[in-house]
């Protein structure tokens, strides 16, 4: 059993990762955050919490000590903060101190990027090679661009010799989801979606939140993949089918559709009264908009070679997905 260390543990991947590698008997440590949430894990052994912030290289040192294997996935990952700083410290900053931690211990990282590290391509081309792929387009937010940004770095890191593998997860659905894209599910469950783009024709890599965790998992002892990178995927789904079949399978009325132009135009407001709120994030933005004009969807064949990577069908785990929303959002009315 392996001694790790796992940062960004209490988020939506993080909670199920952690769980996975408690199950097969590893001895965690996980860097949280004072106000971090670790309650999903309170009946769970073999856990040791430290509170701290990866900004932070000599808390990361400490941390480190006694590890053969650290899980990077802490990310600030919100659609918009208020000050655009936040993005580079947590996401640059704080992935290269875990590699220069890494690398001065020689500890095995792996490094949980992102489909957004990888880059956009215009509708309807081929698919390209996720691996050799140089992206031609501009960054649309700055999370987006920071992420791909620190991969760069774990790439120069890897150079100088950090072992390291490297992990792409596409559009990550499912229970416990409660970001962006969550808020979208609940509220096209409830009704309350205004609507959706008839542009929204982009096709993402939907990957179950449950299929991704077994390769991220099963990587340990596995010292042949050292210097491998693997995308996480899924079915390629456009954001009106996505949204269409979360209506469908919940009952309810399909999210109506409209111009790009008034999209922009609400998501302008949106950033308006996000910057005139202190507490306030935007429900849109124009960049994610833009965004959803672009296919981000890429093959996972070389996981599913390597690694024996099983996607569930996206029907199958969307109907998992509405289920568990459902439940939460009963709960939450009672």
């Amino acid at each position: 059993m392996a001694n790790i260390l796992i940062t960004g543990g209490t988020g939506f991947i993080g909670v199920p990762l952690v769980k996975k590698l408690q199950t097969l008997g590893h001895n965690l440590k996980l860097l949280v955050r004072e106000s971090s949430n670790t309650e999903p894990f309170q009946n769970l052994n073999n856990i040791e919490y430290i509170i701290g912030d990866v900004r932070d290289i000599n808390n990361l040192t400490q941390a480190a000590n006694n590890v053969e294997i650290i899980y990077h996935l802490a990310a600030n990952t919100q659609i918009w903060a208020r000050d655009s700083s936040i993005y580079e410290e947590i996401n640059m900053t704080g992935s290269e101190n875990i590699a220069k931690v890494a690398l001065e211990k020689n500890i095995l990282l792996i490094y949980i990027s992102s489909f957004f590290a990888i880059g956009p391509y215009n509708c309807g081309e081929e698919v390209p090679n996720f691996e050799t792929y140089e992206r031609s387009i501009d960054y649309f937010i700055d999370y987006e661009k920071t992420k791909c940004e620190a991969t760069k770095l774990i790439h120069e890191y890897k150079e100088k010799g950090l072992e390291t593998i490297i992990f792409y997860p596409g559009f990550v659905y499912g229970p416990g989801d409660l970001n962006f894209y969550g808020k979208l599910t609940i509220d096209t469950i409830l009704g309350k979606l205004l609507g959706i783009p008839n542009t929204s024709i982009s096709k993402f890599s939907m990957a179950y939140i449950y299929d991704i965790i077994e390769p991220m998992a099963n990587v340990i002892g596995r010292d042949d993949l050292i210097g491998e990178e693997y995308f996480l995927g899924g079915d390629a789904v456009t954001t009106i089918d996505y949204l269409n079949l979360i209506a469908e399978i919940a009952g309810v009325k399909k999210p109506r559709q409209f111009p790009l132009s008034f999209a922009m135009f609400y998501g302008r407001l949106c950033e308006l009264r996000a910057k005139l709120s202190k507490n306030r994030v935007p429900y849109i933005t124009r960049p994610i908009m833009k965004m959803a004009t672009y296919d981000w969807a890429y093959s996972s064949q070389k996981t599913i070679d390597d690694l024996g990577y099983k996607i569930t069908p996206f029907r199958e785990g969307l109907e998992k997905t509405v289920e568990w929303y459902k439940d939460y959002i009963e709960k939450g009315k009672k």
